[in-house]
């Protein structure tokens, strides 16, 4: 169910014949993107002169002009009171449709990040710890290959992810060995579970399932996963299960399956403090920690060596990457240490999330703190804040379409323009471009919220929203 909103009562809703046509032009329109996606050079010599990144920076700019123009549709422009099932499947097998196009398309432009997955994969496969050598050690100098082994960045350095990433890198390479499209086709089926689980969560708070566009439409969710092949994939699955289970007031198994979704993505730990309440904090972060323990036991035989390349990630600068907040304050002090800023920055997150997990919880949602301890960890992201990692924040944009995140969901992919630049830097304005429109739309939603228009900026007041949904 849709809410009215009492303040905007000349709101212009469309008939849902009108809006399945609408929707599945918007999706006809889309689909070329992807099939064609960086071959679309071939199209038109005014693209043969360009980078694969500028390519790509100006078809993901497209696709992101049609998707908002889907999202507006179905967030201000479905009928009230409409639950139409056929208007999400429409929704749901395009976005299908859109990353299916994807999977056979080598993922070198972007990140290579998928390459290391299948080494990891390939050596726990052939008995060693991916904890204990670098990819380039001797000791593993049968395993190279010239396929694979070419393009993992970070040769010198054990492997970063943790240890849920790491068994399923084992039974993904189980299933589809050195084969790159078949790694990317299993995170597209876990992406695709994301859809299903979305879908679930959106209903069991009262909201229409065609909400699932923020998500299943979004070009840097179908990039970045169908494309690039990145874990979040399969996090964001986990994550989506977690809080459908806590929705319905299974508790544990919403901290278990929180607790996969941080051993394959360390970052969905802060949303932990969401999902404890009162009565059972001790026992949730108890059944947290021994998920997480028992997950680590294959690859504690190499001692400290078990956090892999995660120590030098944070203090190494050169590791830094399109960061907002933290770049202005290293500009404004330059000699603070980097190092140090890490930890304060992780310091305040862990605090944020302490607040939150101290609060009354008869008195919160579990997804609207989540969805907050999220932005946070976006704009106090320690490190780097690749494109990727915002994928994390988009299942909630079903309920928050905030315009600040929906907007910094398409310019974060500017960031990639670094990798092109003469001096081989992210330019300032490319930085400006992402961060400002972020914080000025932050800004000015929270302010128009505290005034009792926190529905038009922020796309729906979900307390009120719920509160209803309780006493129908």
């Amino acid at each position: 169910m849709v809410m009215e909103d009492p303040n905007h009562k000349k709101t212009v809703r469309l008939k849902p014949r009108t809006l399945a046509a609408a929707i599945t032009g918007l999706g006809t329109l889309s689909a070329p993107v992807y099939l064609a996606n960086f071959k679309i050079y071939k199209v038109s010599p005014v693209f043969a002169g360009l980078s694969g990144i500028e390519l790509y920076v100006i078809i993901f700019l497209f696709a992101s002009a049609l998707y908002l123009a889907g999202v507006f549709l179905i967030i201000k422009r479905l009928p009230a009171r409409n639950a139409s099932w056929s208007l999400a499947l429409i929704i749901v097998l395009f976005g299908i449709l859109f990353r299916v196009c994807l999977i056979p398309s080598a993922p070198t432009t972007l990140s290579r990040d998928l390459y290391r997955y299948i080494w990891d994969g390939r050596v726990q496969q052939n008995g060693m710890n991916p904890y204990k050598y670098a990819p380039g050690a001797e000791e593993l100098a049968v395993l190279r290959d010239e396929g694979i082994f070419p393009n993992i960045n970070r040769k010198d350095y054990p492997t970063l992810y943790p240890a849920g990433a790491q068994i399923f890198f084992r039974l993904f390479y189980a299933l589809a060995g050195d084969s790159v499209a078949g790694f990317k086709a299993i995170m597209v089926f876990f992406d695709t579970l994301s859809l299903i689980a979305l879908i679930a969560l959106l209903r069991s708070h009262g909201f229409e399932p065609s909400r699932v566009i923020v998500y299943a439409w979004n070009p840097l969710v179908i990039f970045e996963i169908a494309y690039s092949g990145h874990l979040e994939g399969l996090t964001v699955f986990l994550m989506v299960v977690a809080l459908y289970l806590s929705a319905i007031h299974k508790k544990i198994p919403g901290v278990i399956m929180l607790a996969l979704a941080a051993a394959v993505k360390l970052y969905p730990a802060l949303l932990l403090a969401a999902f404890l309440n009162r009565g059972d904090r001790i026992k949730g972060l108890l059944t947290f920690a021994t998920t997480i323990g028992i997950l680590y036991l294959p690859f504690l035989s190499v001692g400290s060596k078990v956090s892999g390349f995660l120590p030098v990630y944070l203090k190494n600068p050169y590791e830094s990457f399109n960061l907002g907040l933290k770049y202005l304050l290293m500009r404004l002090l330059p000699g603070l240490d980097y190092y140090l800023l890490s930890v304060l920055f992780i310091s305040a997150l862990a605090a944020a999330g302490l607040v939150v997990l101290l609060k009354d919880k008869q008195k919160i949602d579990v997804l609207q703190y989540a969805y907050i301890l999220a932005g946070l960890l976006m704009v106090l992201m320690p490190a780097s804040l690749h494109p990727w990692y915002v994928i994390l924040i988009i299942p909630f944009l079903a309920f928050y379409p905030h315009p600040a995140w929906l907007m910094f969901a398409t310019t974060v992919t500017l960031s990639y323009l670094k990798y092109v630049s003469p001096r081989g830097a992210m330019p300032t304005g490319i930085l400006l471009a992402e961060y400002v429109p972020l914080f000025a739309l932050l800004a000015a939603g929270h302010i128009l919220g505290r005034y009792g228009s926190r529905k038009k900026f922020g796309g729906m007041n979900f307390s009120q929203h719920n509160k209803k949904m309780m006493g129908r």
